[in-house]
């Protein structure tokens, strides 16, 4: 409750001291500030203040001059230290927190318990409080859903950054830490290309999703060609010409899925139970014997033997003595999504010592870009780094190519070196290889939606609408 104004707690909810039980504490919280103090209740003497805690902050020890008593005319050296040790600290962080809990509810009986602890803690952290006093206890299971993944958010974030997480220190990381490449070196600049531009991999967050209420996952934005997206690492580039044989495939898969008519009253009536029919499960249940009821006696008995079936675990008991299925409802039925996979092939014939360094380089973007990475620790495999593909048109590096379709981030699952593309071993003077073909698969992260697709396409450099988006 609150005992006096703009304040929580005080000498109505006393508890025994952690290191001395017969000495008696409470706490008085500043209901706008979150400041709380801790006193010691001296029988009628008056109190003894032993310390502040600030929001967010470690509890500080009172120390007034002297004649004045304070935590250390309270406590001996050993329940000094004791008292500050984290098991004990976490104690009375515990009553610090039931006691603005106590006053949030003394201050307003009907709110939720959801509520009451929520805006203790933020008012402790914080000094704040968001949580607005009236909420009903639908808004408040909502709000504390949405706090849960708040919180599953932030501990992976808090692991991903966390020390024993970390890459190693040899790791290429860090903006533009792989260079920007291009092959050849002297293509010309209105020449169309293609771009793999390297990011770091960032998971989507959990319960992200637009209008899903605390559901779904957030989307994942596609990187532009002028490499600007917001909030990720881009680590290099590589631009390369266009080969030939570039396509994509789009697909969704279906399955055959069956549902006859046992199992169709039985849906009814897990829905009644369920309540998500409108009717109860009684009701449901009635419903359907009075259909039964209504059926011919060969409807009657075929339904008979099929529970008679399931009672005793055999299989087509019905099909057995009169030669009867009920009809399956066979029908093909979406099930799911699935992930596009590309494949690229690119002859790289270096004509001099700059270009054979360019292109060794480019070899080596790729292997070490797709690789697996180790943390400091040896704990833990750090996601590869991705890739984001694009098209461009006149060599325009801030426009997708309007007439091939895009690609969403990409994986590189497999990447291929051959050192001796015409079937003879053959160098420069200099060591070089006289020419590398480079092999890749590549698969997109997520899959293509509808959505996906703008109404009438974005526009090439003419204003003709690309209709063929992704």
């Amino acid at each position: 409750m609150a005992d006096t104004p703009g304040k929580y707690g005080g000498e109505g909810e006393i508890f025994p001291s952690p290191v001395d039980g017969g000495k008696k504490l409470y706490w008085e919280v500043n209901s706008q500030t979150g400041e709380a103090e801790l006193y010691e209740r001296k029988g009628k003497e008056f109190p003894i203040k032993l310390g502040t805690k600030k929001p967010g902050e470690d509890f500080e020890v009172h120390d007034p001059p002297f004649p004045q008593r304070g935590f250390f005319e309270v406590f001996d050296e050993q329940q000094r230290k004791e008292f500050l040790s984290d098991t004990n600290q976490k104690k009375l962080q515990d009553k610090l927190t039931e006691t603005v809990v106590n006053g949030n509810k003394g201050a307003n009986p009907d709110m939720p318990d959801l509520d009451a602890r929520k805006r203790s803690e933020e008012l402790l952290e914080t000094g704040k409080v968001t949580v607005p006093p009236d909420r009903s206890d639908d808004e408040a299971a909502a709000g504390a859903s949405q706090d849960g993944l708040d919180k599953v958010n932030k501990e992976a974030e808090a692991l991903i950054n966390s020390q024993v997480a970390q890459a190693r220190t040899n790791t290429r990381k860090g903006p533009a830490s792989f260079g920007d490449h291009s092959y050849p070196l002297d293509r010309h600049q209105s020449q169309d290309f293609m771009k793999f531009t390297l990011l770091e991999y960032k998971p989507k967050k959990v319960g992200g999703g637009a209008s899903g209420g605390g559901f779904g996952f957030a989307d994942r934005a596609r990187v532009g060609p002028n490499g600007k997206p917001p909030g990720r690492t881009i680590l290099g580039s590589v631009s390369l010409p266009i080969p030939g044989g570039i396509k994509d495939e789009n697909g969704c898969d279906w399955a055959g899925n069956t549902m006859d008519e046992v199992a169709i009253q039985a849906g009814a009536l897990a829905r009644g139970i369920l309540g998500t029919s409108g009717e109860s499960g009684t009701d449901a249940a009635d419903a359907i014997v009075g259909r039964l009821g209504n059926n011919s006696e060969v409807v009657q008995k075929a339904i008979k033997e099929t529970f008679a079936g399931k009672a005793v675990g055999v299989k087509n008991l019905m099909t057995r003595s009169t030669g009867l299925i009920f009809n399956p409802n066979l029908e093909l039925l979406f099930d799911k999504p699935v992930l596009r996979g590309f494949q690229f092939s690119f002859d790289l014939i270096p004509r001099s010592q700059k270009e054979a360094e360019e292109v060794v380089k480019i070899i080596r973007f790729f292997k070490q870009g797709m690789a697996a990475i180790r943390s400091e620790s040896n704990l833990f495999l750090l996601s590869p780094n991705v890739f984001q593909v694009h098209y461009v048109l006149n060599g325009d590096g801030s426009k997708d190519h309007p007439y091939i379709g895009k690609i969403k981030e990409c994986a590189m699952t497999n990447f291929n070196v051959d050192y001796t593309p015409q079937a003879n071993y053959s160098t420069l003077k200099d060591g070089f290889m006289t020419a590398y073909k480079i092999s890749m698969q590549m698969k997109e992260l997520e899959p293509i939606f509808n959505d996906n697709y703008d109404e009438n396409g974005s526009s090439s450099a003419a204003g003709v609408p690309a209709l063929i988006g992704f």
